[in-house]
């Protein structure tokens, strides 16, 4: 049993599943959990059948650009969180560029909450089809590293698990837990495990070895925390100013 391929998959894939997991309470709190739960359960379903089919393909791709393939992907879709996060516990997030007000929002237009709502279906579909294909991605990678597939899919198979007990044990509180605080976390370790895949595939040597995809997280969430409290402050240092205006 190789724990480092396991804990690696285990971790990468819970990361991702939060993210689900966020878009689809955003979505279950205003258009009514079955859609929510419809549109997440498809893409994660289509991705299945499509890895299942293409799994073997795509072991003929080199190791190194899968690996820089995934840590793009999550740098890429990372940064956009970290932006919004960022913004908003700093104090210039406006109403009108806040994305889960905006989901809101959209969601309230396009019908009632208690039937179904094909809006929601579909946001929730595209969210969990992306994240998904990620962690498809994730397993390829590190079941190409050691040739330990069962490793590999042993772990996403763990977290998939657990999340959805979880999930279950806690929906009542789970349901009133901010999209705020969980996004801040999602992002932090976005970009944490997209720069240290990324290094990977760079052939960058990380003195720390496989420590690093633990406190690289840390180091972009105390960045993010950091960057947030300096805008902040600005915005405290601008408000006597106005007032002597």
């Amino acid at each position: 049993m190789n724990w480092e391929i396991f804990l690696a998959s285990f971790t990468g894939s819970l990361i991702e599943l939060l993210e689900i997991l966020g878009v689809a309470i955003v979505v279950g709190r205003v258009a009514g959990w079955r859609n929510a739960l419809v549109g997440a359960g498809s893409g994660i379903g289509l991705t299945v059948v499509a890895s299942l089919i293409l799994g073997k393909s795509l072991t003929l791709i080199p190791l190194h650009v899968l690996e820089i393939i995934a840590g793009a992907v999550l740098l890429a879709f990372g940064q956009k969180w970290t932006r919004s996060v960022v913004k908003y516990y700093g104090g210039v997030l406006k109403p009108k560029d806040d994305e889960d007000e905006q989901l809101r929002e959209e969601l309230e237009k396009e019908g009632i909450t208690s039937g179904w709502n094909w809006f929601a279906v579909v946001t929730t579909f595209k969210s969990a089809l992306l994240e998904s294909v990620e962690i498809a991605i994730a397993i390829v990678t590190l079941g190409v590293t050691a040739g330990k597939w069962y490793e590999a899919i042993g772990g996403t198979s763990v977290a998939a698990v657990g999340l959805v007990c979880f999930a279950f044990l806690i929906r009542g509180p789970l349901n009133q837990v901010p999209v705020k605080p969980m996004k801040f976390v999602a992002a932090m370790l976005l970009m944490g495990f997209g720069t240290y895949w990324l290094g990977e595939g760079l052939n960058v040597h990380w003195s720390t070895g496989s420590w690093t995809i633990i406190w690289l997280p840390l180091v972009w969430g105390s960045f993010m925390a950091s960057v947030a409290a300096l805008l902040r402050w600005r915005i405290t240092l601008q408000k006597p100013e106005e007032i002597i205006g």
